[in-house]
């Protein structure tokens, strides 16, 4: 990580800069003459002199301090994947397991198989449905062609009826003059029935001529009733309530077949979709249903999903539970949840190394690396800080009972390193320009020459030269006396 060297300039070393500045000015105002002669006027009134230092190859490390704590990562709280009774718990808190030890069973396991055997039992019969829709396609389109024929001939019955009841449609011209002729003959055969009647007295009597004159004349009135009905009907017309039924008749046909004719365009190219869709809709309930059962199943033995040692057991045999009851985590590996200033929040980001040195093992500094920094700042109190977890490395080269979760540490952020690198301090750095910089240089004749160097990494310090300066080379510092 590059510093900004002005940052620091101007942070850290405020009154040195304004002197140096100072000096810059001079120098490049009035050459190298008048700065000899500052130089004298500077010891002629005992003012400081101009200070120097050489340039040397050392290690630079800038890095951030901050806070942490050893926290587990790998964990799992586990439970019965529905509510129940623990009928056997297998582990102690501070076992270690391996993956796919039983950890513990839940009682009451028939009702779980038994509920297993009734989704299968719904998923069969709800995959039958939907075979069934597609073995009867056939047949359910032909039913639905015969029930739509058998719709149309009853509307054209009923429109037919309708059509036939209203007045002048009900007989022929031959039929009218058959029914007239029907009734003249039944009056005629009536009159002469009241007559031969009458002549016997027209009162009844054992006498076999008067009984047969009276049967003569209920005859002929039974012949011309009918006549009389006949002809009416025929000349008639429905009245208001028959014309509503032989309407509503039609009516309730046309519905029939309208109703038939969807059912049919839904079938006429195969089966139903809608009854596809909601077979399917069944079916997915039912297999849904069953993944479930076979879950909590599966679920009422608790396994270790990973190697690890217990860290809590929250119940007791005989207890029924509905949430988690057992955590396991795994121990192989530590991280460390840090905790550093906002100020710093520049000096931390993922795959920057880290040494940590817990308050409990002073004598050994663990190594690790930066695997999450949060997007957001921690507030504690009124202080705010920048989180990240920490990677520890090679903590099976130690004693891991000695690595207790919880543990507090000092932690050191590195966010660079230069080895073996040239190094000047900070108050010998001139700006240039914004990222420019350049030091005076001492000769052996003690004249001094502005030369533009490239920085890298620094502190409030020193600072890394990559190029321009060569190992014993004097630069000036200003009035600042450095070591």
């Amino acid at each position: 990580m590059i510093l900004k060297i002005k940052e620091y300039l101007f942070a850290h070393k405020k009154a040195a800069l304004i002197v140096v500045f100072g000096i810059l000015i001079v120098i490049s105002v009035g050459g190298f003459a008048y700065y000899n002669s500052a130089q004298s006027a500077s010891q002629d009134s005992d003012e400081p002199e101009i200070q120097t230092a050489t340039v040397r190859q050392g290690d630079l490390v800038v890095l951030a301090s901050g806070t942490g704590t050893l926290v587990t990562y790998d964990d799992m709280d586990l439970g019965f994947g529905t509510s129940g009774i623990i009928e056997e718990i297998l582990v102690r808190v501070g076992d270690e397991v391996s993956e796919g030890d039983v950890l513990a069973i839940q009682g009451n396991r028939e009702d779980l198989e038994s509920s297993v055997a009734s989704a299968k039992l719904a998923e069969l019969n709800a995959q039958e449905a939907l075979d069934e829709i597609y073995e009867n396609a056939d047949a359910v389109t032909a039913q639905a062609a015969l029930d739509l024929a058998n719709a149309q001939y009853e509307l054209k019955s009923s429109e037919y009826t309708l059509s036939v009841q209203q007045e002048g449609n009900r007989a022929s011209e031959a039929m009218l003059d058959a029914a007239k002729a029907e009734l003249t003959l039944a009056e005629a055969a009536l009159r002469k029935a009241k007559s031969d009647y009458s002549k016997t007295g027209g009162s009844a009597s054992e006498d076999a001529g008067k009984a047969s004159a009276l049967k003569n004349l209920a005859n002929a009135q039974l012949r011309y009733d009918s006549a009389v009905r006949n002809w009416n009907w025929y000349t008639g017309s429905p009245s208001e309530i028959e014309q509503a039924q032989l309407e509503g008749d039609v009516a309730l046909t046309e519905a029939w077949v309208a109703e038939a004719e969807r059912a049919f365009e839904l079938v006429a190219d195969g089966p139903n979709l809608k009854e596809i869709e909601k077979a399917e809709l069944q079916l997915a309930n039912a297999s849904a249903n069953l993944t479930v059962a076979e879950r909590n199943l599966d679920e009422s033995v608790i396994v270790a999903p990973f190697d690890g040692t217990i860290l809590i057991i929250k119940s007791n045999v005989g207890d029924k539970v509905s949430i988690p009851f057992i955590t396991i985590v795994n121990l192989s590996q530590r991280y460390l949840e840090v905790f550093i200033d906002e100020t710093d929040l520049d000096m931390i980001d993922k795959d920057y190394g880290v040494e940590v040195v817990f308050d409990a093992l002073p004598d050994i500094v663990f190594e690790g690396i930066v695997v999450e920094v949060d997007p957001s700042l921690y507030s504690a109190g009124n202080v705010s800080t920048v989180r990240g977890l920490v990677e520890l490395f090679d903590t099976d080269a130690y004693d891991n009972s000695n690595l207790l979760i919880g543990m507090n540490a000092a932690v050191d952020v590195i966010a660079g390193k230069a080895v073996d690198a040239l190094l000047v301090p900070v108050e010998a750095l001139r700006e240039l320009s914004p990222d420019e910089y350049a030091v005076f240089v001492m000769g052996s004749d003690g004249e001094l020459t502005l030369r533009p160097v490239e920085v890298g990494l620094g502190d409030i310090s020193f600072v890394e030269i990559l190029s321009g300066l060569e190992p014993g080379d004097v630069i000036t510092t200003g009035i600042v006396e450095t070591e």
